[in-house]
């Protein structure tokens, strides 16, 4: 005989074991017989709901399980909820894949008040697949945070005002607080880092930004260690994501990286202190170069003085105005001139460089300048230079080549260079000297027979006080201030003078804006 179900109950269980289709519900009345069953219970056991209303536990149900669940229905009707768990192998009856049913009884009252049972039960297989999955994942998510070289605090929160606080550390961050790894570190995590005075509160105000979903965060700060010293720390925050607790709570975690940023620090301060110390060093220097540029330009007036009337009496004494002279005393007389002039030339370079350290240029006059007459007065200049060593000058001078500018600061130039090349060329070497227009420019060039000049050492010819080493090792005259001059007077002019060398020897080059027009000839006639 079928009894039929209590009103208003098939909607109620087809509503929820439609939402939750992995859950069977049974009604059983006082003679322990199915009113109604829903769920998958049903087709693992290749059953329909027809099969089963009214008839009892024991005729339903596996007889190596009927006692059991006989048991739990029987405790529901008398008002004791019960639960219980079997592992059945549906293979042999049905077919189907085994279950693990976890099974709930619980009293219940029917319309007429009469004593009811309502079971339920579900296949826990795959529930207990996943927690298996999740604790294996979790497992290996602890291993991973408690062994990773790089501090990391796990931070949680539970829903509601209660701020985050540290729930685990991994043996590197404990290691960076003099703590032993393993050991559980309660922290207040406001007073776990000292605020170092940029915004955001440290590592608090990190956690609570990352909360509220601020991406890319950061802060520099410190912690404090064992021993009561603070460790410097650059710390980062993971985005917060859902969690469940051990107790089964929800809530919220996220994980702050932290890096020891001490030996960067340690290295910011080496630095900013070496750069100080060069400070201090380049301001000495500065300092040196001041007293030394004043004494030389002291040093040198006071030493053209006396150089003019040295000059001015070898003059009157050469000219045999003071009287006749023996050819002995002709010729002393001739070396002691030739020697005075190397000084006064020496004076004037150590005032010219006294006059640019102040800040002075090199151009005393602006006007047009044919430079191939300035270059023939230059060669006249170290004639006397050249035929003493029995050199020749090979002259190349097409004019005129016009350009702008002082014409007794153009003639040092290239007297100086002319002057360079006769010292390092060997005695009756050919100096060449050429100058001429240059598509736009005016060229000079001063080709010696020397050694060259070793290719390390070109870029410093025109360093002041600089002399190769072949100048050292020959003892050559000079101070190493007359090319420093030179590219002064050139660049003053708003040319370049370089040097390049070859087996054959080295060449210097000046180039200069060549004038178009003169204008002393801008008026004349076609």
């Amino acid at each position: 005989m079928t009894t039929p179900p209590p009103p208003g109950w098939p909607a109620l269980l087809g509503a929820l074991t439609r939402q939750l289709p992995d859950l069977t519900v049974c009604l059983f009345d006082s003679g322990h017989r199915f009113l109604l069953c829903r769920g998958t219970w049903l087709s693992r056991r290749g059953l329909t709901e027809a099969d089963v209303l009214g008839r009892t536990v024991t005729e339903v149900v596996l007889a190596s399980f009927a006692a059991d669940v006989d048991g739990l229905v029987a405790a529901a009707l008398a008002g004791r909820a019960g639960t219980a768990e079997f592992a059945v192998d549906y293979a042999a009856v049905t077919g189907a894949p085994g279950a693990v049913w976890e099974i709930s009884a619980a009293p219940a009252t029917g319309p007429d008040g009469a004593p009811l049972a309502l079971v339920t039960c579900r296949d826990v297989v795959g529930l207990r697949a996943i927690d298996a999955a999740r604790s294996t994942s979790e497992r290996r998510f602890r291993t991973a945070f408690d062994t990773a070289p790089t501090p990391m605090a796990l931070l949680a929160t539970a829903a509601g005002p209660a701020p985050a606080a540290v729930s685990r550390v991994n043996a590197a961050l404990a290691r960076l607080v003099g703590r032993t790894p393993g050991t559980r570190l309660e922290w207040d995590l406001a007073r776990a880092a000292v605020a170092d005075g940029l915004a955001g509160g440290g590592l608090a105000g990190l956690v609570e930004r990352a909360l509220r979903g601020e991406t890319d965060l950061a802060v520099d700060t410190w912690l404090r260690h064992a021993d009561g010293t603070l460790v410097p720390v650059s710390a980062a925050s993971s985005p917060p994501v859902p969690a469940t607790a051990p107790d089964g709570s929800e809530r919220t975690e996220l994980v702050l990286l932290l890096r020891d940023t001490s030996a960067e620090l340690a290295t910011h301060r080496a630095l900013t202190e070496a750069l100080a110390g060069e400070r201090r060093a380049a301001e000495h220097q500065r300092r040196l170069e001041t007293l030394r540029g004043d004494f030389v330009a002291a040093v040198s007036h006071e030493l053209r003085t006396p150089m003019t009337g040295i000059l001015g009496n070898l003059e009157v004494l050469l000219d045999g105005e003071a009287g006749p002279l023996t050819p002995l005393q002709a010729l002393m007389l001739a070396t002691v001139e030739r020697e005075s002039q190397r000084l006064r030339r020496l004076i004037e370079d150590l005032l010219t460089t006294a006059h640019l350290d102040s800040g002075g240029l090199v151009v005393l006059d602006d006007a047009d300048v044919d430079l191939a007459a300035v270059a023939a007065a230059a060669a006249q200049e170290v004639a006397g230079q050249l035929t003493r060593r029995g050199q020749r000058l090979v002259p190349d001078l097409t004019g005129p080549a016009w350009v702008r500018g002082d014409a007794g600061g153009l003639r040092g130039v290239i007297a100086e260079l002319l002057s360079n090349a006769a010292k390092v060329s060997p005695e009756g070497a050919a100096v060449r000297l050429s100058c001429g227009p240059d598509r736009g420019e005016v060229l000079v060039a001063v080709a010696d027979c020397g050694p060259g000049i070793p290719e390390v050492e070109l870029p410093h010819v025109f360093d002041r006080f600089y002399r190769t080493a072949h100048a050292g090792a020959q003892a050559l005259p000079g101070t190493g201030l007359g090319l420093s001059l030179v590219a002064h007077t050139v660049a003053a002019h708003g040319g370049t003078v370089s040097a390049e060398s070859g087996p054959q020897g080295a060449v210097f080059t000046v180039r200069l804006p060549a004038v178009t027009t003169p204008t002393h000839l801008a008026g004349s006639p076609a």
